[in-house]
C-alpha cells in the first residue's frame, strides 16, 4: 500500500519493453557486454571477463536508456583504466576501414594490454552523482582514451559502437534487412532469437480489460516489431513509442535527447490512446511500467496534464528502496504481479473504481 493511501485506478497502462515484457536476460543484457569485448579484440586490446552483471551496472547509473550509449560507456570506463593512447591521426573520418586503421594506430602503446576492471560499486555512485549517462562518465573518468570509442556518425561508416552491437543482437539475417547493407562483425543468428516472454500472455489479456495499453521504449522500431509478432504481443497495445520516434522528434526540434529519463515517449504514448480533446472528462490516469532508474524518473517527469503513476520492477530486494527512493509509486518484483493491483479489496493500492 503506498503512503499516502490509496492511488488513482489507472486507465491507460504504458510498458516499458526490455525486463518488463520481454526477458532479455540472455539478449540485450549479453549483447553489451559481447560486443564491448569485440571491439576491444577490433583494437587489438585483449579484453577482460566481461558478463551481463554490468548491462545491470550501468543502468543503475541512470542515463544509459539507450545500449549503444550504454556499450559506449562501457568501454569508456574500461579503457580509462589504460595507458593514454596515442591521438588519431586524422579529426574525422568517412570510411570504416580507415577508420579502424587509425584506431589500431593510436592503440599501439596499449596493444596487448588488458584493461583493468574499475570498481564498479563506487563507479556506479561517482557517476549517478554527476549526473548519470556518457556526460557522467566522463567527468569522472575525465575522457581518458575515450578518442578510442567512436558512437557517432552512422552504422555504415564510423558509429562502430552501433555497428558492431546491432549485428550481435539482431544477428546476420535481420542486420541487413534493418540496415540494408550486410553485416562485417558478426554471422549467424543474433540474441534476439533468445527473447521470450516475460509478462504473461493472460495478464495482458486480463490487464486489457480494465485499461487501455501501450508501449514506450528505447528499442527501435524494428527492434520492437520483430519480438511483438514472434512473442504474440501486438494484440494487445493500441499504442507504441520508441528510440526511433524520439531520435525523429529530436532532430526536428533540436536539443537534448528525448529518449527516457526524459518523458517524451509515456506522453506520447499515452496521448495517443487518450487524445487530450476535451471528449471525456478529463485526462485518463496513467501508469508507467519499467524496470530501470530512469523509467522511474520519466513517469515523475510526465506528470503534469495527466497524473502518471510509476511502477518498478525490481527482482532483487536490494533494488526496492532504491527504486522508492527515485519516487516509485509502487515497486513490484514480476510484472504479472500487476493483475492482483486491480483487484477490489483491502489489498489493491488503487482507489476503487465508482
Amino acid at each position: 500500500m503506498p503512503a499516502s493511501g490509496f492511488l488513482p485506478r489507472p486507465e491507460i497502462i504504458i510498458f516499458d519493453v526490455d525486463g518488463t515484457l520481454v526477458d532479455v536476460s540472455l539478449s540485450y543484457r549479453e549483447t553489451a557486454p559481447i560486443a564491448a569485448a569485440r571491439y576491444l579484440g577490433l583494437l587489438d586490446i585483449t579484453p577482460p571477463t566481461l558478463t551481463g552483471d554490468l548491462y545491470d551496472t550501468f543502468k543503475l547509473m541512470g542515463g544509459f536508456n539507450d545500449d549503444w550509449d550504454l556499450t559506449a560507456g562501457l568501454l569508456e570506463a574500461l579503457l580509462a583504466g589504460l595507458p593514454q593512447a596515442l591521438p588519431l591521426r586524422a579529426p574525422q573520418y568517412l570510411d570504416q576501414d580507415a577508420l579502424i586503421e587509425g584506431l589500431r594506430a593510436a592503440c599501439l602503446p596499449v596493444a596487448g594490454l588488458t584493461p583493468p576492471l574499475p570498481v564498479w560499486e563506487a563507479l556506479v555512485a561517482q557517476v549517478r552523482t554527476a549526473g548519470g549517462g556518457l556526460p557522467g562518465l566522463r567527468s569522472v573518468t575525465g575522457r581518458r582514451n575515450a578518442h578510442l570509442v567512436w558512437r557517432t556518425g552512422d552504422a555504415a561508416t564510423t558509429d562502430l559502437v552501433q555497428r558492431i552491437f546491432a549485428e550481435i543482437y539482431l544477428g546476420e539475417e535481420l542486420f541487413a534487412d534493418d540496415y540494408g547493407y550486410p553485416a562485417r562483425f558478426h554471422t549467424g543468428p543474433g540474441l534476439i532469437e533468445h527473447e521470450c516472454l516475460l509478462a504473461g500472455l493472460d495478464t495482458l489479456e486480463t490487464l486489457s480489460r480494465h485499461a487501455l495499453l501501450g508501449i514506450a521504449t528505447g528499442r527501435t522500431h524494428f527492434e520492437l516489431a520483430y519480438p511483438m509478432a514472434r512473442l504474440g504481443l501486438a494484440s494487445f497495445f493500441g499504442a507504441s513509442t520508441t528510440m526511433t520516434d524520439a531520435l525523429e522528434a529530436q532532430k526536428a526540434r533540436g536539443g537534448p535527447s528525448l529518449l527516457k529519463p526524459d518523458p517524451y515517449l509515456l506522453l506520447r504514448a499515452a496521448d495517443a490512446l487518450d487524445p487530450l480533446d476535451g471528449c471525456h472528462d478529463g485526462p485518463r490516469v496513467a501508469a508507467y511500467v519499467g524496470d530501470a532508474p530512469d523509467d522511474i524518473i520519466a513517469a515523475r517527469r510526465a506528470n503534469g496534464t495527466r497524473r502518471w503513476i510509476s511502477v518498478a520492477i525490481a527482482e532483487r530486494p536490494n533494488l526496492r528502496q532504491h527504486y522508492l527512493d527515485l519516487g516509485a509509486d509502487l515497486v513490484i518484483a514480476h510484472p504479472d504481479e500487476l493483475v492482483g493491483l486491480f483487484r477490489s479489496g483491502s489489498a489493491s493500492p488503487f482507489q476503487p473504481a465508482h
